[in-house]
């Protein structure tokens, strides 16, 4: 099966990563193409060689482009993730045979006549192509028929998901509390909350690792030295392979006022990490309270610095969460039955 896949860019986020590992899983039987409009990060090392890869950069000719490529290539699935590449992707297959996929990975607010325009512009699309749409949690699923007007035939929920990791992991015991934050520094990850909750609970025997880069990270900067929390709190940006810090951290927090599904949650789950998030919807649909994760209001950093430090005062019970978030990866969201779902999907859809 030739399937293409089209993406706004490469970056590292959940969309980008959750390409990757399954362009990665699918090029074992099918022959796949992956293009993107937006250059950010080489991740072609990543992928394997059997995948193609092409740039198309944004320009008044990337339709007719994409469409040349389609044909070239004899596509029978087009898949498209994140907003460019869903409009611009959807508009290039109109005329072929290639049955068309979706995958909605957050949810889009309307935050001026813009995204009016462009919610306007996907429900005409999905009814002309009849595209059938993913989307990586039930909350994301709701938005798309709700919002997006997409009929409920086409509408389709699979989970994120990711691999295991190529080796087994083996964790050092730490003699300082390993706290970690991963993802950009936006207004959606609240990541001020963590700060005034580290704050709040004036210990002295830990550390917090926040990576990831964004527009507020001079901010963040400003206000751990503010809240005089600065030597307990580093900041070491945007990394390629963040394994290393899910390997060397004890609790993994995600203070996010809104998410589509968090796959770093996942990532946190496959580490053995005892997770913290807030309880919004998406990380809610994986999180069970006091089970396998910790679940707070958000934007409460009171709330937030109790969590963290029952957490930090009970070992036996940090331990627990974390296996019982390893038992939760491995039996839901791992990235072989993600595959042979999705397959299914391009089979019947």
């Amino acid at each position: 099966m030739v399937i293409v896949h089209v993406i706004t860019a490469f970056g590292i986020g959940g969309a980008e990563k959750l390409l990757l590992n399954v362009a990665n899983k699918q090029a074992e039987n099918n022959k796949v193409h992956i293009i993107y409009l937006k250059k950010i990060h080489d991740l072609s090392p990543f992928l394997k060689k059997e995948i193609s890869i092409t740039y198309i950069p944004l320009s008044p000719l990337t339709v007719i482009k994409l469409r040349q490529y389609y044909k070239k290539v004899n596509a029978k699935i087009i898949h498209t993730h994140l907003s460019h590449a869903d409009i611009l992707g959807i508009i290039a297959s109109l005329g072929f045979k290639a049955k068309v996929f979706c995958t909605m990975h957050n949810i889009y607010f309307k935050k001026n006549k813009i995204d009016s325009f462009l919610f306007f512009v996907y429900t005409i699309l999905f009814k002309l192509k009849k595209t059938h749409v993913i989307s990586i949690s039930k909350s994301v699923k709701n938005h798309v028929i709700s919002t997006l007007k997409q009929s409920k035939s086409r509408s389709f929920l699979l989970y994120n998901a990711i691999p295991s990791y190529k080796k087994e992991l083996v964790k050092e015991e730490n003699t300082t509390i390993q706290l970690l934050f991963v993802g950009r520094l936006v207004k959606q990850k609240s990541v001020s909350t963590l700060l005034k909750a580290i704050a709040i609970l004036k210990k002295t025997d830990l550390k917090l690792t926040i990576v990831g880069d964004g527009n507020l990270r001079t901010y963040l900067e400003a206000l751990a030295e503010k809240l005089n929390i600065k030597d307990k709190v580093y900041f070491v940006g945007q990394q390629k392979n963040i394994d290393s810090y899910f390997y060397n951290a004890d609790v993994f927090i995600l203070p996010s006022i809104w998410e589509g599904f968090g796959i770093v949650i996942l990532e946190a789950f496959r580490a053995k990490l005892a997770i913290i998030s807030s309880n919004i919807e998406g990380p809610a649909e994986l999180i069970q309270h006091q089970k396998n994760g910790l679940l707070f209001t958000p934007k409460n950093d009171k709330e937030l610095s109790e969590k963290l430090k029952e957490l930090i005062d009970n070992p036996e019970l940090r331990n627990k969460i974390a296996i019982k978030g390893y038992n939760t990866f491995t039996e839901k969201y791992h990235i072989d039955n993600y595959v042979k779902q999705l397959e299914k999907l391009y089979v019947n859809g």
